[in-house]
């Protein structure tokens, strides 16, 4: 098992941050030597779950990168992981993707898709960065489809992969299973294509930070920079930690939220690790972090997204506002909240174009993003108006889900999931205003289905003034049906027996080739 702490400790390891000064200017567009670029994604990571922005939870070396980087305050993602990383990946709204519906689980035979007419793959970040000279690794959660080879990582611009097909499974044996109604069962990790067996028992953190260090300790600078997509497992569900760092967090009383403290804590010790070493290869001062959640945080497992309201998989602020921050030694300017609109799809234009200077086919690609380098690092004003935060049409028996955000004001319409209220006469799920103590804040039921709130005013989504700003309210709606003019089929295909891993000696493979 990989020893986390090495010889370094906390302590010592943040002192590789002192930053530069600030007079030292980076032109990354036209840099001789592009920078290297790493883009963490810890999963599930709730907006109140790091310490530097005032939780409970101690996240030191984090909280390093954050208080010296630029930290994104008005950065929105997906509801909740697949629709999230194709925005990532692919410069999209997951809507425009068939992606906005559906979590891709194993067994399940769709996934982000291929180059067509009017959808381009997730190969744009990838191939593209290659293209300019970078060597790309994806390491970690994939959650981007599995049923043909070609929807894998490999297949898709990455020239390594090392990590797990699926959205959820065990963090030691690495296995996923009961599936549905039908109880399969299997192993699901990958060095490349080739299963990999023999990791029974490690502890996910470990395997993906030791992956991202041997890839930093074996990178040879003559030959380019790198991507790394390091996509942690963690915080995610199973509820799974060493009781080494479960025991630095028994200070917190409740059971969930301390393995939840547990798993964050290794998740930061290996981040220290992996920008230990690239300080070690003298790689970090030419390195651009990227710190990103995939969604909001899952409040019944222990995560908190206090003060804003909601949990993932809905539509508050709570379930779409990213927990993110950017790092580099000689940016511009450092140290300081950044309050402009971004968006998860904006990441594909701002790191091919802005930090690695290369230039992007819009019209091949059909992005939904922007590129958004000045806004992070000089503050210059965002490009982007608006950001749809999610589009779901109606289809029989789904009311259909919607919300935008133009300004300072934020609509809501159709049915937010368990979120928000029930159907008449139906049961009231959680609406993720909950407590770390498990007291709830039932909302009132809204008969419209329609809710209107004033970001700026009201950033925790208390008052609905739907009523009161009827016009505001018919113009974000017709900004909704111009986007759904554009919306293609979502996809949400069920488990496919054939998948069954028990038919590829228990591991879980692509099935349909």
């Amino acid at each position: 098992m990989l020893n986390l702490v090495r010889a370094l400790s906390r302590v010592n390891v943040a002192v590789f941050f002192v930053v530069a000064s600030l007079s030292a200017q980076w032109s990354l567009s036209i840099a001789a030597t592009k920078p290297n670029i790493l883009m963490i994604v810890i999963d599930d990571l709730g907006w109140n779950d790091t310490s530097y922005k005032g939780s409970d939870i101690k996240t030191d070396f984090i909280d390093t990168l954050a208080v010296e980087g630029i930290r994104l305050q008005q950065y929105y993602v997906q509801r909740y992981c697949s629709p999230t990383r194709s925005a990532i990946l692919a410069g999209r709204y997951p809507y425009h993707m068939g992606l906005a519906r559906a979590v891709i689980i194993n067994g399940h035979p769709f996934g982000l898709p291929l180059n067509q007419t009017t959808i381009q793959s997730a190969t744009a970040i990838a191939d593209e960065l290659k293209k300019g000279g970078y060597s790309t690794h994806c390491v970690g959660k994939w959650d981007l489809g599995m049923h043909k080879w070609e929807y894998t990582p490999t297949y898709r611009g990455f020239d390594t992969f090392f990590g797990y097909y699926n959205a959820v499974e065990d963090y030691y044996d690495h296995s996923f299973g009961n599936v549905g109604k039908i109880k399969f069962d299997g192993v699901d990790f990958r060095n490349n294509t080739k299963p990999v067996t023999d990791k029974n028992g490690t502890y996910s953190t470990m395997l993906f930070t030791e992956a991202v260090e041997q890839i930093i300790m074996n990178h040879n600078s003559d030959k380019g920079p790198f991507f790394i997509y390091a996509a942690y497992q963690s915080i995610h569900y199973p509820m799974e930690a060493p009781q080494k760092y479960i025991d630095e967090c028994s200070y917190i009383p409740y059971d969930n939220r301390r393995i939840l403290c547990g798993m964050l804590r290794a998740a930061d010790e290996g981040i220290a690790n992996i920008t230990a070493r690239l300080k070690e290869r003298n790689f970090l001062d030419d390195t651009i972090i990227i710190f990103t959640t995939d969604n909001g945080g899952q409040t019944m497992l222990g995560s908190s997204n206090l003060p804003l309201r909601g949990n993932k998989m809905t539509v508050f602020e709570g379930g779409v506002r990213g927990n993110a921050f950017v790092w580099g030694s000689k940016l511009p300017k450092l140290n300081y909240d950044n309050h402009q609109l971004i968006h998860a799809t904006d990441w594909l234009p701002t790191i091919v174009e802005g930090i690695a200077g290369l230039e992007l086919d819009k019209d091949k690609w059909a992005l939904d993003g922007y590129n958004v380098w000045k806004t992070i690092t000089n503050n210059d004003e965002t490009p982007r108006k608006e950001v749809l935060i999610n589009l779901d049409p109606p289809t029989k028996g789904f009311r259909g889900q919607a919300a935008i955000r133009v300004g300072q004001w934020k609509l809501v319409t159709g049915l937010p999931n368990c979120s928000m209220t029930p159907l008449p006469g139906g049961h009231a799920c959680p609406d993720g205003w909950i407590h770390l103590n498990g007291t709830i804040e039932p909302p009132p039921y809204t008969p419209s289905f329609t809710w209107l709130f004033n970001i700026e005013d009201d950033p925790n989504e208390r008052n609905n003034v739907a009523d009161q700003h009827p016009e505001m309210v018919k113009q974000l709606k017709e900004r909704i049906e111009f986007y759904n003019s554009t919306h293609i089929e979502q996809l949400h295909p069920g488990l496919d027996p054939k998948s069954n891993p028990a038919k590829f000696g228990g591991v879980w493979t692509p099935w349909l080739d």
